[in-house]
């Protein structure tokens, strides 16, 4: 049997620190997205796809969003098997497709030719009913790795039920476990929808053939969320700077298509004419979306500072110098931020 195994798509979702325009885009391109998931599973005669939770991402989803993906599973017409995953618990599922199969406590599990598909919501059913007789794989969607996760499972009360292949949802990104030799595979979600979820998004695609499981990860997203960090210590002069940049982009395999967050860390001197806007005019061209978040710190030289005359900042220096219970480092990381407190700049913790 050929399976495709998704989950978390949360669909409706929306990235609020984009501007507008590029929003409306981002919201367009997945449903596009969800339109060839559909016709690629439909021409390379997938038997089955899983959906193994969030399919929406909330319960107020406009009707072009829910059209156009119940006619994507009315068009696939082969068995689309769904689990409800924490953030479309309260969606209510009306007039849906014949094909769409969805798993919970009046209909824990379904067989579709030789193999069972089963849910976690009937366990006892599930090892009532279970057989070895058959290809069996298990859907689910919660955290199997962090027991304080509202939606933790305790696979231990499963684990020794010899499932043929596990999909799982709810981690945004791909990972695989082994338990007892089963595999338990999380498929990430098909596309990103924030800079916390930078990792490469896709689908599984498994084959299951008499009771042997073969499955490998496929990329499928358009664009990618991707964080690139600047260390600038070294810069001279802006042209240093913006050189670094584009440097550490290339590195980072920064793409026009993507969405990328340059994040500027390391100390730069206070003479140095360093201007934010100027690197954001001149790298924002290059990507569908580009912003800068500044952690640079200016470096400051204590001996000049020690040295002026009739100056708070000398006299701070040498308060501070004269207190015996700090060691050095101490003394040089509490000057450090005294002297950027007094030049109005943002402070080094």
């Amino acid at each position: 049997m050929k399976i495709l195994h998704t989950a978390d798509i949360h669909l409706g979702a929306k990235n609020s620190r984009l501007p507008v325009d590029k929003q409306s885009i981002i919201r367009s391109e997945s449903l596009m997205l969800i339109q060839k998931f559909f016709e690629d599973a439909y021409k390379d005669d997938y038997d089955v796809i899983l959906i193994c939770g969030d399919l929406f991402h909330s319960k107020n989803i406009t009707m072009k969003i829910k059209n156009v993906f119940f006619n994507c599973v009315r068009d696939f017409s082969r068995p689309v098997i769904y689990i409800k995953g924490n953030h479309d618990e309260k969606f209510e599922f009306l007039d849906l497709p014949e094909n769409f199969i969805i798993l919970d406590k009046e209909k824990p599990f379904v067989k579709i030719d030789k193999t069972i598909f089963w849910s976690i919501e009937q366990k006892d059913e599930l090892i009532k009913n279970f057989s070895n007789l058959n290809q069996n794989v298990l859907l689910l969607h919660g955290n199997i790795e962090n027991h304080t996760d509202n939606d933790f499972i305790n696979i231990n009360e499963i684990s020794n039920i010899p499932f043929d292949y596990v999909a799982m949802g709810h981690i945004h990104q791909f990972k695989e476990y082994r338990f007892a030799n089963v595999p338990y595979v999380y498929s990430g979600s098909l596309f990103s929808n924030g800079f916390d979820e930078c990792e490469q998004k896709g689908y599984i695609c498994v084959d299951i053939e008499d009771k042997k499981t073969n499955y490998h990860f496929v990329p499928f997203s358009k664009r990618s969320y991707k964080i690139c960090e600047s260390d600038i210590t070294m810069c001279k002069n802006q042209n240093d700077i913006f050189n670094k940049i584009k440097e550490d982009l290339k590195k980072s395999n920064c793409l026009s298509n993507d969405l990328v967050k340059l994040v500027i860390k390391g100390y730069f001197d206070e003479n140095m004419d360093k201007n934010i806007n100027l690197i954001l005019d001149d790298f924002r061209q290059e990507y569908f979306y580009f912003e800068i978040e500044d952690k640079s710190k200016l470096k400051i030289d204590l001996e000049k500072y020690k040295n002026e005359k009739l100056s708070f900042k000398a006299e701070f220096i040498n308060l501070v110098e004269n207190v015996t219970e700090l060691d050095e480092k101490q003394k040089s990381f509490i000057c450090q931020l005294g002297i950027e407190a007094l030049k109005g700049e943002d402070l080094s913790i």
